[in-house]
């Protein structure tokens, strides 16, 4: 599943105009993706790690609140 999450992030990048590359190995750690773009006032550079779950564990953040009380009412019409 990381593998898939990491190709579906770095075409997403690609389309943006990063050059990227994946699986930078640093000593026993690796970098997921590195990315790259050339701006007028120089490089814009960003180290990505992708993770992706089918069932979450736990999120982030919260729910922001433009869109909780659709989260939930869906919840609460199920019980």
């Amino acid at each position: 599943m990381a593998l898939l999450a990491e190709e579906l992030v770095d075409e997403w990048l690609n389309r943006k105009g990063y050059f990227t590359t994946r699986g930078i190995k640093t000593g026993v750690h690796e970098i997921d993706i590195l990315a790259v773009r050339p701006l007028e006032s120089g490089l814009e550079c960003r180290q990505l790690e992708v993770q992706a779950s089918m069932r979450p564990v736990s999120y982030i953040t919260r729910v922001p609140a433009a869109i909780a009380p659709a989260a939930t009412g869906a919840a609460v019409a199920q019980r």
